[in-house]
C-alpha cells in the first residue's frame, strides 16, 4: 500500500475535524421511545483539515494523487492525528489548493491545502 510521502508535511496544520460514520439505525415504534440497533460490524471516520506546502511540496503531492493514487482512488497509509498511529485512508473528494504566498521559484510559493479522507475501518 501507497504510503504518504515523508517529504510532505506529516500532520494537519489547521482546522481538524474527526466525524464518525453514523454506525446506528433508529425506527420509530408506536409508543414509547425509539429502538435502535447497530447497522455495521465497522464504521468509517472522515478526517478533513489543512496542510500548508511550498511550491516543491505541491508538486510532491500533485505526482502521489494523480500518479501512485490514480487520480486520488486508491487507498494510502497516514498518520492519524488523534493518536499518531498509521491508518489506511482515502480521499473522499479532490483536494482543494489555494496560493497563499508567491514566490519568484516554485520552492518559495505557498499553499493551502485542504484534504477531506476517509478513514477505512
Amino acid at each position: 500500500m501507497p504510503t504518504w510521502p515523508v517529504t510532505l508535511p506529516q500532520y494537519f496544520e489547521l482546522g481538524v475535524q474527526d466525524t464518525r460514520q453514523q454506525g446506528f439505525i433508529r425506527s420509530q415504534t408506536e409508543t414509547g421511545p425509539y429502538k435502535q440497533r447497530k447497522r455495521f460490524t465497522a464504521t468509517s471516520r472522515f478526517l478533513s483539515g489543512t496542510m500548508l506546502f511550498t511550491g516543491t511540496e505541491r508538486a510532491t503531492f500533485e505526482t502521489f494523487y494523480k500518479t501512485t493514487l490514480s487520480e486520488g482512488t486508491d487507498a494510502f497509509d497516514f498518520i492519524d492525528p488523534s493518536d499518531f498511529s498509521t491508518v489506511s485512508a482515502r480521499f473522499v473528494q479532490p483536494p482543494t489548493l489555494s496560493a497563499v504566498a508567491g514566490g519568484g521559484t516554485a520552492g518559495t510559493a505557498q499553499w493551502r491545502v485542504d484534504l477531506a479522507l476517509e478513514v477505512l475501518p
